[in-house]
């Protein structure tokens, strides 16, 4: 019997012979088979985004540079082995450069200059999953995210956590659960492109 994880794998299998069709065609310039292509990750792409900057209205500009990328760098695509992965890829990258972006402009607002540069190397999966539980945990509600990093970041228990801010251990518990439920959907998120 399979579990819903090894499904997943297997109809990735199976989509990654669609994968390379894709690729070769949209390397071409056939404008229908790019089409497809954005009819079917265009909902995942702006679903993984929305998640990460929570303005539906951005998310979908977004998604739509990320699929705008795509087709500037199509003659790339025959090297590309994971379709997913590639369009994960740029999401991730778009969406940082977003966030990078908004971020520098609070901070020249506010009268701030940022002490270093924040820079991504590498490709490896445990990092980036890493910087967007990070993004999660920052763009959650203050109380949510003080409670979560008290917990994870300090390794305070609920009763601990319950009487340092003055709330029941039953409000603590429930903001621990919203948290790990929003890193969750982060995860699944990320799954949907490999």
């Amino acid at each position: 019997m399979l579990t819903n994880i090894n499904k997943y794998f297997l109809n990735n299998l199976v989509s990654n012979e669609k994968s390379s069709f894709f690729l070769q065609k949209i390397a071409a310039g056939d404008h229908s088979v790019f089409k497809e292509l954005f009819m079917e990750y265009f909902p995942k792409v702006k679903c993984f985004i929305t998640h990460l900057i929570k303005d539906e209205v951005i998310a979908e500009e977004l998604s739509q540079d990320v699929f705008v990328k795509v087709w500037e760098h199509r003659e790339k695509l025959a090297q590309i082995q994971l379709l997913g992965s590639y369009i994960y890829k740029i999401a991730k990258n778009i969406t940082l450069d977003h966030i990078a972006r908004k971020s520098k402009e609070k901070l020249f607002v506010d009268g701030y200059q940022p002490d270093a540069a924040y820079t991504i190397e590498g490709d490896l999966y445990a990092r980036e999953t890493e910087l967007l539980i990070q993004l999660t945990v920052n763009i959650m509600p203050p109380q949510r995210k003080k409670v979560y990093e008290m917990s994870r970041t300090q390794g305070l228990n609920n009763d601990e956590i319950a009487e340092q801010l003055a709330l029941s251990k039953k409000t603590v518990e429930n903001h621990l659960n919203l948290a790990l439920k929003e890193i969750r959907k982060t995860i699944q998120l990320i799954a949907l492109f490999f």
